[in-house]
């Protein structure tokens, strides 16, 4: 399955040229954006012909001048090169639809965006991604429920989807304070998918509790305005913290000195948070998908599996305040044999390579 020396070198030496485009900053420290710095600083080590190039970060909801940049771009090459699109930029190039049949595409979709939304946003992301989806040579996914969802919703064949793993290595270990305060971690930009309104009106009236966001506050600046408002409204800047985007140093602290990981997205594509919190041995609750259970699995983790109100602030009452059920928990948890960044990185090399 890994990437060998020959295979290597027939990336190196063909005629193809590869272009990855993905939206804004890649060292954000979200999901995505690691999978795909992952593949990037791979890339450029073994000096395989991958251009990285970075887009707007409006998209998934590109203007004309972005459209526009993209088109000049993609207009420069010829035929041989292999566009490869991260799914939030592909979902937003309809209008381009028509520059996109000469040239292979590879899709890499995390999660199509309609399960980020609801209403009319939802499906208006759902009807682009039926058109967009068929001009897609192969797809790269990130687990085996996103691949079953791309062929039961999209009719893609199962025969042009690849599931390569995100890479999940070890953090560094700091030492952890002790406190009566209990710490919990989230990581995800501040998007209506993570449900971070759910979870900050379940921690309101528990005493004693910290809850650590880490992601990007500017993709969706109205969810992002209501949650802070939020916020300030309840006099809750003490109890919810949000830190935006971090270097990995600080994001490295916050695992080992957190007592929890929660997460109640509703959909997550993989969730290398989660399986990052496993391997640092932290206790988790988080809400119940068929993929987040695939990743971690059940042991050391809480789940909840609906979004009503009580549901969790019940469960953080009954489960983490108790120092015997915390070791329990803890004591539950099981390392379990992910990727590491480079296998990661070469399985992916290997996909487009053979797409």
């Amino acid at each position: 399955m890994l990437l060998g020396p020959l295979m290597r070198k027939k990336l190196v030496n063909s005629n193809n040229k590869y272009l990855f485009f993905y939206p804004g900053n890649i060292n954000q420290k979200t999901g995505g954006y690691i999978y795909e710095k992952n593949i990037l600083t791979y890339s450029k080590n073994k000096n395989l012909p991958i251009k990285f190039i970075s887009l707007s970060d409006n998209y998934p909801y590109p203007n004309s001048a972005d459209l526009n940049e993209l088109s000049k771009i993609i207009n420069k090459e010829n035929s041989k090169t292999t566009l490869i699109f991260d799914g939030l930029v592909y979902e937003g190039i309809l209008k381009l639809i028509d520059k996109l049949s000469k040239y292979k595409i590879i899709a890499l979709i995390h999660h199509p965006l309609y399960l980020e939304f609801k209403g009319k946003k939802s499906l208006n992301f759902f009807k682009s991604a039926k058109e967009i989806y068929k001009k897609s040579n192969h797809f790269v996914v990130t687990s085996s429920e996103t691949k079953k969802l791309l062929f039961k919703t999209f009719k893609i064949k199962t025969s042009i989807i690849s599931i390569v793993e995100p890479g999940i290595d070890k953090l560094r270990i700091f030492k952890k304070k002790t406190s009566l305060i209990k710490q919990f971690l989230t990581c995800g930009s501040l998007i209506e998918r993570k449900k971070y309104d759910y979870l900050i009106k379940e921690i309101k009236n528990i005493n004693n509790i910290i809850i650590n966001i880490v992601g990007d506050t500017s993709r969706e600046n109205d969810y992002a305005k209501k949650l802070i408002d939020y916020i300030n409204k309840y006099n809750l800047s003490t109890k919810v913290i949000l830190h935006g985007q971090i270097s990995q140093f600080k994001l490295d602290k916050l695992y080992s000195q957190c007592d929890f990981y929660i997460s109640t997205s509703k959909y997550e594509g993989f969730g290398m948070a989660l399986a990052n919190a496993s391997i640092s041995k932290l206790p988790i609750i988080s809400f119940k998908t068929p993929t987040i259970n695939k990743t971690i699995g059940n042991n050391g983790v809480l789940y909840f599996d609906n979004y009503k109100k009580g549901t969790l602030e019940k469960l953080i009452k009954n489960n983490c305040f108790s120092n015997k059920k915390y070791q329990y928990l803890k004591s539950k948890l099981i390392s379990k044999n992910f990727l590491t960044t480079k296998q990661s990185a070469k399985q992916f090399i290997k996909v487009i390579k053979n797409a």
